[in-house]
């Protein structure tokens, strides 16, 4: 447990989209945090980060910051192909971690991550921003309480263009697909409202770009252990310039729940003759997830998404594509690795 009063100095690596847009303007947000160092391979890219969020620090290589006592936090937004390497090392170094979902692209790599922080009792979490999101964590509390009933069938849709400005999403050993790298979000938050998933049924493939070798289209059936079924669809190959659109829809046996991000009032309720609408508070996801990590560093808690639940969201999208490949039902767990 870190002393309260004390700042809670991060490493942020990766200077990347999601560290620039997300991770690094949150983090400056947190009173109790300090930026202390940032690290890219790219050179104008960390010092530019450093410059922009007043980090003491910036490196180029990420073993720099393992070696600096202060730090109390690495935060990981590389690559996903590059997680275990960079999270092993820190949590070896005595660093908790958040890292980026997804929590690998392997489930052995995810196993020795896990392992790893319980060895060297450190906090570790994977950061599935949709348990943080407001209108979400709505929707979990109003299905807990029973205002649709016992949820039976859901439909979940994330639809953008192809992500250009991460030209390794196009190697599914870098990336996975985006039914790993994008509807994992859906995935996860489903598994937290619904419970398990026993079997996933996936159609896709590669539509858009011929020299990739990742999808970059697909839509699955997951089958939960509740009886409850979800249909989930993730799209790249949606035009330039189309808007970020994502859905939601819960179908329970007493009413209806929808989210839907291109409209203000966006969740709303319906049941027997009525419709209710809600505008949940706008505070920021990343700031409540990585608020959330910081307070479980501070106080000793274990975080809200562990590296066991990644690791479980990790086999049911790796199941899809294994079901593409196989034009079959796949069911969990599985036996072996997907990407090799």
């Amino acid at each position: 447990m870190l002393e309260i009063m004390s700042k809670v100095k991060v490493a942020v690596v990766g200077c990347g989209f999601i560290a620039n847009a997300a991770h690094l303007p949150s983090l400056k947000r947190i009173e109790n945090v300090e930026i202390a160092a940032v690290v890219d391979i790219i050179e104008e890219r960390a010092r530019k980060a450093a410059e922009e969020f007043k980090a003491d620090k910036w490196f180029t290589d990420y073993t720099k910051v393992l070696d600096m006592k202060d730090i109390d936090v690495i935060d990981v937004c590389t690559p996903t192909y590059t997680h275990c390497e960079i999270t092993v090392a820190s949590l070896k170094a005595g660093k908790h971690v958040v890292c980026e979902k997804p929590i690998s692209l392997k489930l052995r790599e995810a196993n020795e991550m896990i392992e790893t922080a319980k060895k060297e009792n450190m906090r570790f979490m994977v950061a599935h921003c949709l348990r943080f999101w407001p209108e979400y964590v709505r929707v979990k509390r109003l299905v807990e309480e029973g205002a649709i009933g016992e949820p039976r069938i859901a439909r979940a849709y994330r639809q953008s263009g192809f992500p250009m400005w991460a030209p390794w999403h196009k190697k599914i050993e870098y990336g996975g697909g985006v039914f790993i790298d994008m509807s994992i979000h859906d995935v996860d938050f489903l598994r937290w409202v619904l419970g398990e998933v026993y079997e996933v049924y996936a159609q896709g493939g590669v539509l858009l770009h011929k020299d990739s070798t990742a999808p970059d289209y697909v839509h699955a059936l997951l089958r939960f252990k509740s009886g409850a079924i979800a249909y989930v669809e993730g799209s790249w190959i949606m035009p330039e310039g189309f808007p970020f659109t994502t859905y939601l829809e819960i179908a329970g046996t007493k009413g209806l729940l929808t989210v839907d991000n291109q409209y203000t009032a966006s969740l709303k309720v319906f049941k027997k003759n009525t419709c209710s609408t809600y505008t949940p508070q706008s505070e920021d996801a990343y700031y409540l997830e990585l608020k959330h990590f910081i307070d479980c560093v501070v106080e000793d808690k274990e975080p809200l998404v562990t590296g066991e639940d990644a690791r479980k969201t990790l086999e049911v999208v790796l199941a899809a594509v294994k079901s593409i490949r196989e034009n079959k039902p796949v069911k969990l767990p599985l036996g072996e690795e997907v990407i090799l």
